[in-house]
């Protein structure tokens, strides 16, 4: 068992990259060369634009997990991103969008326009890719999300047993999932569907490492597409908070190769964990390029610049960049 990480670009790009590959156009191709140039030279400013997306079609959740914040948290932040403000995203950055996943804080399948939402995309020749915890997925909307054209489903199963799987999923149901697996997989190979993948998303805590044995062999036998096993990050093993911090020694990637935008359209430089946080821009008032080379996208990349400038203290408490326990410079 290979556990992966979410923060390792060479993982990113082993996983996705044939999923991504049918929707690569002569434009997107030159866009992602650049953007890949720009890291590499830790450039302040960028002609490249983003070409992965995570936009949170609904930060609201159905489950109560223990070290989540989306249930536990009061806040002013929109919740429920509408299909027409979605719409208004994707016309935007069509032009360079590869990848766009409908998932961050909350369940995905509480939004009621999620597989339009996916549907609108797919039509505009981009990838899609959602993370759910299952529980909602009904069997009456198997065709609704098969015609959708979704490109990768990665539905989360931590556990065998509910005993076990409600450790973290609090509020959740495993037979529930289960049950939708086999659903869909039934479902895929009968109809000979090439999309969407199934990358199921085990998280290894340390409660269900004795039934991981139970969890693969089930997700072999219904013939699931792919299995990732994912490394605890979550902090509901570890309660040291220095030893769980996974520090990369290198430029952040996602200040030139993505960027997230909440149900609002405020647009953030990484998928940081908390609501109200400072915005760098609101892509449904804004466009792209004024958002992405503004003040403080520069000063972002600045802070890991080779040729670092001096940043004023008032600068450095409005990037997120300072306090980033991910990514540091070399």
């Amino acid at each position: 068992m290979v556990l992966s990480s979410y923060n390792k670009l060479n993982l990113f790009i082993k996983r996705h990259f044939f999923s991504l590959l049918p929707f690569l156009t002569f434009r997107k191709a030159i866009n992602v060369f650049l953007s890949f140039i720009e890291t590499n030279f830790r450039k302040e400013r960028c002609i490249s634009r983003p070409f992965i997306y995570r936009i949170d079609p609904c930060s609201a959740c159905n489950l109560r997990c223990s070290s989540c914040e989306s249930w536990q948290t009061d806040t002013k932040e929109k919740r429920i991103m509408s299909l027409e403000d979605f719409k208004s995203i994707i016309d935007k950055i069509k032009k360079y969008a590869l990848r766009v996943s409908l998932y961050d804080m909350g369940e995905p399948l509480l939004n009621k326009d999620i597989y339009e939402m996916i549907s609108y995309a797919t039509k505009n020749n981009i990838s899609t890719l959602i993370s759910t915890n299952f529980n909602l997925f009904k069997k009456e909307d198997i065709s609704k999300l098969f015609d959708s054209g979704l490109t990768v489903l990665e539905p989360c199963l931590d556990g065998f047993s509910q005993e076990k799987y409600s450790q973290y999923r609090q509020g959740g149901n495993v037979e529930i999932v289960k049950q939708g697996l086999i659903d869909i997989m039934e479902y895929k190979i009968k109809n000979k569907k090439k999309y969407p993948i199934v990358d199921v998303q085990v998280v290894a805590f340390d409660h269900i490492k004795d039934e991981l044995k139970q969890i693969d062999s089930f997700l072999k036998r219904i013939k699931v597409d792919r299995v990732t096993y994912r490394q605890e990050n979550l902090g509901y093993d570890v309660k040291d908070e220095v030893a769980k911090k996974k520090i990369f020694k290198r430029t952040c990637f996602w200040l030139y190769l993505g960027c997230m935008i909440r149900p609002d359209g405020s647009l953030y430089p990484c998928c940081g964990r908390d609501f109200d946080r400072f915005s760098y821009g609101n892509i449904l008032n804004q466009e792209l390029r004024d958002i992405w080379n503004n003040k403080y996208y520069k000063l972002s990349r600045n802070f890991f610049s080779k040729k670092k400038k001096s940043l004023s203290e008032e600068d450095l408490k409005k990037i997120p960049c300072i306090t980033c326990d991910v990514f540091v410079r070399k």
